[in-house]
């Protein structure tokens, strides 16, 4: 009968063990395991991160030349779309950041922020820390680089495609189909239409 239990015991114990896979996520744990680098979902993987901490860029995924991006003595790019501005400022206040055109979802802490189009939602780090910010104005949006549709401009700086990454001044961004993430020293942001957050 001991034995009996014992292998019964052996038999579950694999069973758990083999229940667990690399699509287990654990809430507040810096894992990747489950998050693909082009900012989609593996097979298989649950539709919401537990912890905003995964697929960060570093500084050896650069794919770009900063100075590509280079307007007077700041960097500015934009996203595929158009509805993420993003820029490298490094004066006042703010350090390097991200400004919504439109935002369906808005952070808790901007409540009403970019629903009334005059205001933008906006996430930046300076000294390490991210924070957001709703916006009056373009501090992240550069230049217009020439007509965008039917001779209108645009500002936004040049397109930073999906899968490429840009490093300026120490700080690193990628740019995703789920939106922007930009980190520094651990410590950055992702914003997209629909999500934003801060890590």
């Amino acid at each position: 009968m001991k034995a009996w239990v014992l292998a019964f015991a052996a038999v579950a114990a694999i069973g758990v063990v083999a229940g667990c896979n690399d699509d287990t996520v654990v809430s507040g744990a810096s894992t990747s395991a489950n998050v693909p680098t082009d900012g989609g979902t593996a097979p298989g993987a649950p539709s919401t991160v537990a912890s905003p901490v995964t697929s960060q860029p570093n500084r050896d995924d650069t794919s770009v030349d900063a100075a590509d991006f280079k307007q007077g003595d700041k960097y500015y790019f934009q996203s595929p779309t158009g509805n993420i501005m993003c820029g490298f400022v490094n004066e006042g206040p703010f350090g390097t950041g991200c400004q919504l055109e439109h935002a369906s979802v808005v952070p808790a802490e901007l409540p009403g922020c970019g629903q009334d189009g005059a205001h933008a939602v906006a996430a930046y780090i300076t000294h390490s820390k991210a924070q957001y910010k709703c916006l009056n104005q373009g501090v992240f949006v550069g230049s217009p680089l020439g007509p965008v549709t039917s001779g209108t401009t645009k500002g936004g700086g040049k397109v930073l495609e999906y899968g490429q990454t840009i490093v300026v001044h120490g700080v690193i961004c990628a740019s995703t189909q789920a939106g922007v993430r930009c980190n520094s020293d651990g410590h950055g942001f992702l914003i997209a239409a629909d999500r934003q957050l801060l890590f």
